[in-house]
């Protein structure tokens, strides 16, 4: 019933299981267990022991479902997840909200769009909280040119913020003998960025494909909280269209591709139902609760957010061109404006009526 995660076998879902191989290979995992079966009677029994052996806590609850982190659909922020857990109690109820989340709406628009279904078993992991001094994600290929370069976007303390794209984050990019980096916050040292690209690397080598690595630092050490393939890595280098209209905004490029559609500003779930299909939905920043509006998209465009966040991930996997970081775009782009989104060079310029 209780798994722990260094034994979490097919049933515990591919998030436990990816874990439990990185604890055997010697990576630093946060401690835990899998409910493997959430709907059977019994494990609330089991829960409050359990926690015990893990410590006084605080505990993160986060799901493992059948059909999650596989490695053509990712189902990146579309169960639910609770941090800080502090009580048995608490815990037992976030256990129960994450299993019910893969039949939210949320989770199924994802599944409709990608044609990869949701399925009813989600099995859930609890682990210790890691209290860290940054976190983020990091991609062992570049999502939207496909070079064989690490992508690492960081923030100060938990990187759930930068997951959901409510921060625009500090960004490095680390090739073989290159190393930049963008949007600085101090949220990294450069020796703490050439470590975790090294990590990355050999969490690459220990599955054999190209992998999307959620990490956090704390003590002066990595930890992995998440490893599944990438889901969307380019083949070629994708290139920007010359486009002849005017700039209305720039932002980073973080889904490939163009496309043209009428601007429609949406600064909450009140305004959902003015949106309609082949829409460019411009937005503040976006949730898993607006992944309906992404399933509908002909582009999105974001004032804040990374190419490494949840919203980014499910844009590149429904092919729909995504600007994030456009400062401004909720002003500066009317409603019912026509325009051109390009997602390879991170623009949005002015249409005419007869854009394709």
């Amino acid at each position: 019933m209780l798994v722990p995660l260094a034994d979490a076998h097919a049933r515990c879902g591919a998030k436990a299981t990816h874990l439990g191989r990185l604890l055997r290979a010697g990576f630093a995992v946060p401690d835990g267990f899998v409910i493997d079966d959430p709907r059977a009677e019994g494990w609330e029994h089991e829960l409050a022991p359990a926690l015990r052996r893990l410590g006084r806590g605080p505990f993160a609850v986060r799901s493992s479902a059948l059909g999650e982190d596989g490695s053509e659909a990712s189902f990146a922020g579309q169960l639910h997840t609770t941090l800080n857990a502090t009580t048995p109690a608490r815990v037992a109820e976030a256990v129960r909200r994450t299993a019910a989340s893969g039949s939210s709406r949320e989770a199924t628009a994802y599944a409709a769009r990608t044609v990869h279904p949701a399925r009813e078993l989600v099995p859930v992991i609890v682990q210790v909280m890691v209290d860290p001094e940054a976190a983020g994600v990091a991609f062992t290929r570049h999502p939207v040119t496909g070079a064989e370069q690490v992508v690492i976007e960081a923030t100060t303390g938990l990187g759930d913020r930068l997951a959901d794209g409510a921060v625009t984050p500090e960004r490095w990019t680390l090739g073989r003998d290159v190393v930049t980096s963008s949007r600085g916050a101090g949220a990294l040292t450069a020796w703490q960025a050439l470590d975790l690209a090294e990590a990355a690397r050999r969490i690459e080598d220990l599955f054999g494909c190209p992998q999307d690595i959620e990490w956090a630092i704390a003590g002066g050490k990595v930890w992995v909280l998440q490893a599944r393939p990438i889901t969307t890595t380019p083949h070629t280098a994708a290139r920007p269209v010359t486009a002849a209209g005017q700039v209305l905004v720039a932002g980073t490029a973080a889904g490939p591709g163009t496309a043209a559609g009428r601007v429609r500003l949406i600064a909450g779930l009140d305004d959902f139902g003015r949106f309609t299909a082949g829409d460019v939905l411009v937005c503040r920043t976006t949730s898993p609760a607006w992944t309906p509006l992404l399933a509908r998209a002909a582009a999105v465009v974001t004032e804040i957010g990374g190419m490494l966040a949840h919203a980014a991930i499910v844009a590149r996997e429904f092919a729909i061109p995504a600007v994030l970081a456009a400062e401004g775009a909720m002003t500066v782009l009317a409603d019912g404006r026509r325009v051109l989104v390009d997602g390879t060079g991170g623009t949005v310029t002015a249409a005419d009526e007869e854009t394709a």
